[in-house]
This record gives C-alpha cells, structure tokens and sequence, in this order.
C-alpha cells in the first residue's frame, strides 16, 4: 500500500517539466513562424527607389572661358544659356522688377515677388509696392479652367478676394505688355534667342558682347543686340544681362527707333530651384489674401 500512496509524488515534478517543455516549443514554434513571416514580407516588398534630385543651376565654367564664347559667338553664347535654363531651372522665387510703355505712355515701375515653376507652368505674384500694391496673381496651366486669379488690391480687395480674367484678354493685357503666360525668365531669353537666330539668318543682327556688369548685386554678362528699322523687329536696341552664376537672363531693356524706353524686366533675389510645391500656387495657400480666413 506505500508504494501506491507515493506514486502522485513521484509523477508531480515529471508532469510540470513537460507542461513547460510544451509551452517553449510552442514559444520557439511562434517565433519561428513570426520570423518565417517577416522574411517573406521583407522579400516581398520592393526596395524603396531614392528621389531623383534635382541637377544644379549652377554653371560649372569660369567667366575665363566663358568670355571668349561671348566675343567670338554671342548668338552661340544666348543659345547655350537658353538650353542651360532649360534643362536645370525648375523654378525659383525672386523679387521681379518692370518698366513698360503701353500705348505710347510709360507706365509706373512695378515690383512684386514672384514665384515660378516650369512643370506645369506656375506663376505667382504679388505687388509689394504702389501703383498695385497687395495685388496678387496665379496662373498655373491647365488649372483653374486656364484662367489667371487675381486678388486685387485695395478696397477692391476686401470685397472680391478671387477674380478670374483670361490671361490673354483686354483686361490682363490693359497693364502688361506680355501675357502671365509668357512671364519668367526661360520665356524672356528664349523669345531673345530667337529674334537673334531670325535677324541672324537675314543678315540684320548686330550683337556685340558688353563685357561684365555688377547690376542688383550679381555679376553678368551684357550683351547689345541692334536691328534695323523697317523690317518689321519690336524694336532698335535691346540690352541683355545672363547672370555669371545660374546663366539665365535676369535684365533686359529695350529701346524704340527714338532711343525711348520701352521695357525694362529685371530679376533680383535669386532663390534657384528652391522647391516650390503645389501650395505656392494654390489661392487658398494661408499665407495668400484670397481668402478672408
């Protein structure tokens, strides 16, 4: 009888190491399904691909070898700061400065800061001084049903926040001798470019390298362009500033057959390739006045 009395005991200590042998291998069997798990979802999920970046504006050549070009082949020089522009500006933010004869009356200078993005074409302005101080204006292509929304300044402002004109319409070419569509400065050195390829081709172009300026602040190479009257050109003199650095054209001014001043666009302030989004051209931006609150 004290043999059976004593087997309970005896199978006690046996039982509890099987009980907890059980519950590690079930552990160790998680972990390992776990681990099974996690290398399948690693395989299976592609490596994230690294954000292309943006090449640099910034062009390589010293004014040394660049000078050279600008005496020997200006028209060659324009060119190569057109395809340099558009290939590697993307956009840049700058205080924008214009003088411009409109009917035969030359209006007051203007000054806004402006924003710009090539893909898709985006303009941002706003006047931060008289005649138009406060007014602002977007345009982005293929939005906004391809209308430029203003928020005008003044009283005017307070009452309509958004107004949309049609870029190309009296109204928007009533203070502007070139539509929004055709602001920045990829616009003003390739429409340059071209009349000197075209002048060029007829024998007209007259285009002499200037040498270096110090205008706003930034060194430039200055070029004057001259065209014979009566054969159908905008103008007789044109003068051309491509900054040393980013090699886009920041200043021109243009002169009719009288000596008169009938333009003068200079970009100062230089931001290039900044990383402006879709909010800097967006009216509900808070920073904007287009809405109320």
């Amino acid at each position: 009888m004290a043999e059976p009395t004593n087997r309970p005991h005896a199978t006690r200590p046996c039982t509890r190491r099987s009980h907890l042998a059980s519950h590690v291998a079930r552990a160790f069997a998680l972990v390992g399904v776990c681990v099974v798990i996690g290398a399948a979802f690693c395989a299976e999920t592609p490596e994230a691909k690294p954000i292309p970046s943006t090449p640099s504006p910034v062009y390589p050549k010293r004014r040394e070898e660049m000078e050279p070009l600008a005496r020997s082949n200006p028209v060659g020089f324009l060119r190569m700061a057109c395809n340099w522009q558009d290939e590697r500006v993307v956009g840049y933010t700058c205080r924008f400065q214009k003088v411009e004869r409109i009917g035969g009356r030359l209006h007051k200078p203007e000054t806004m800061r402006m924003k710009f993005r090539k893909t898709p074409f985006s303009v941002y302005l706003k006047w931060v001084a008289e005649p138009r101080k406060d007014q602002e204006v977007i345009y982005v292509e293929g939005a906004y049903k391809n209308k430029a929304v203003v928020h005008p300044p003044g009283i005017l402002g307070l009452i309509f926040r958004k107004v949309s004109i049609d870029p190309n319409g009296k109204l928007a070419t009533k203070h502007s001798r070139k539509p929004i569509t055709m602001a920045g400065m990829g616009n003003m050195i390739s429409l340059v470019t071209r009349q000197c390829e075209q002048a060029q081709a007829k024998g007209h172009l007259t285009l002499t390298y200037e040498g270096i300026r110090h205008d706003g602040g930034r060194p430039s190479y200055v070029f004057k362009r001259i065209l014979p009257e009566n054969k159908g050109y905008p103008g007789k003199t044109l003068i051309i500033f491509i900054d040393v650095e980013y090699l886009v054209c920041v200043r021109t001014d243009s002169y009719d057959w009288g000596g008169e001043l009938m333009s003068h666009y200079f970009y100062t302030d230089l931001a290039v390739n900044p990383g402006v989004t879709d909010s800097d051209f967006d009216p509900n931006n808070r920073a904007y006045a287009y809405r109320l609150f």
